[in-house]
């Protein structure tokens, strides 16, 4: 659409679109790098949506990388809106990108981000394309390889209200000094913060047979054995430090490329909840060590937050975490509650909340909930996942 017309590289893109319901229907806009080979100079999905016979209430986006020649990989997100489907308006679909981060935003909140360290094949495998070339964007309706049925009408379109493109004002960065890419000239944080975690696992009372664990998660892409764990003392409480982007993650533990892995409760205060894919969750936002038994929440061999920020723990009011939108408030004397978007934004407030809260209107993703109990005002991090 903009090739040899308007290129450029870093900024924010954004594009206000009403897309369409139908099978077969693909409607798309993305971005690729001018004079560039795919994969290995990268693909920017800034929106994509696959239709069906049902309204369409799942967008995603994505990063590709890769060799050329040689194979590729994604990193992506799924966004479902609680509200109707993507069709029936006009929304808002944006990414902000600048060197060695990339975020996406749907309806001006950010749904997803990444950075060099989100993919494991990095830098072993593949290189981070999206600090090279002026880019440009396409927007389009395209028909899947599934193809419409009986059910999709023609002729058929979407409809764009704007697209927009800002030069970045200002220095993006992280501003946080705990952050190991911490700018002391940002003016303007970004949420591209990266992060020091140490995982650990005990596995001195475990009866499972293994040779060697591993960490996987979201992360990784669930990789298997790609990181595995390492035990230098002997004393059998394996470990395995990652730098990781700030953010929400699920993760477990396993072994022998998930030739073993844990079997979580998912009523424990460490799990996401889900009885069907029961995994530890973490949130990012300090450098950490964490450290549980194989298969249990228990915290062991030394586990501690560095910069004074406690792991989801049953200490916490709200529970569970994450959950589906209903909530319970452990505490009688807790009063005011409010709920605030990332950016600080009031979404919601209780004057007198009931115990349990019903919060099921929001869409997935990470919220702030201050209340106060007697002169103290608390504040917990809480994740909706539908």
């Amino acid at each position: 659409m903009t090739r040899d017309k308007m290129e450029f590289r870093y900024g924010k893109v954004e594009a206000r679109i009403k897309t369409v319901n139908g099978e077969g229907f693909w409607p798309a806009f993305w971005m690729l790098p001018s004079g560039g080979s795919w994969p290995c100079d990268g693909e920017i999905d800034i929106m994509e949506q696959w239709g069906s016979d049902n309204p369409t209430n799942n967008t995603t986006g994505a990063a590709h990388i890769g060799s050329c020649p040689g194979p590729s990989t994604y990193n992506s997100y799924n966004h479902y809106s609680t509200n109707g489907n993507y069709a029936d308006d006009f929304h808002t679909y944006a990414v902000i990108w600048q060197e060695n981060y990339i975020a996406w935003y749907v309806d001006g909140v950010k749904v997803h981000s990444i950075s060099p360290s989100s993919y494991s094949s990095i830098p072993a495998q593949h290189s981070w394309p999206f600090n090279s070339n002026d880019w440009y964007l396409i927007i389009n309706l395209a028909v899947d390889q599934n193809g419409p049925n009986g059910n999709t009408q023609f002729p058929s379109s979407i409809e764009v209200d704007y697209i927009k493109i800002y030069e970045n004002n200002g220095i993006l960065g992280c501003d946080d000094p705990q952050a190991i890419n911490y700018n002391s000239q940002a003016n303007v944080n970004n949420g591209s913060c990266e992060y020091l975690i140490t995982f650990k696992v005990d596995m001195n009372n475990t009866s499972v047979n293994y040779t060697v664990p591993e960490v996987n998660g979201t992360f990784n892409d669930w990789c298997g054995s790609c990181w595995p764990m390492t035990d230098q003392d002997g004393d059998n409480i394996w470990e395995k430090e990652i730098v990781m982007l700030e953010g929400y993650y699920e993760f477990k533990f396993s072994a022998d490329n998930w030739s073993q892995s844990e079997s979580l409760d998912p009523a424990w205060s460490c799990t996401n909840g889900n009885s069907t894919y029961t995994n530890r969750t973490l949130v990012v936002d300090e450098n950490r060590v964490i450290c549980p038994q194989w298969g249990l929440c228990t915290p062991t061999c030394g586990s501690n937050i560095i910069s004074n920020v406690s792991e989801i723990d049953v200490t916490n009011n709200i529970y569970p975490n994450p959950s589906s939108g209903l909530i319970n408030l452990n505490n009688s004397e807790a009063k005011n509650l409010k709920i605030l978007n990332i950016y600080g934004d009031k979404l919601l407030e209780f004057e007198k909340p009931k115990k349990t809260i019903d919060l099921r209107n929001l869409a997935s993703g990470m919220y702030i909930a201050q209340y106060q109990i007697g002169k103290i005002i608390k504040t917990q991090k809480i994740n909706i996942l539908k």
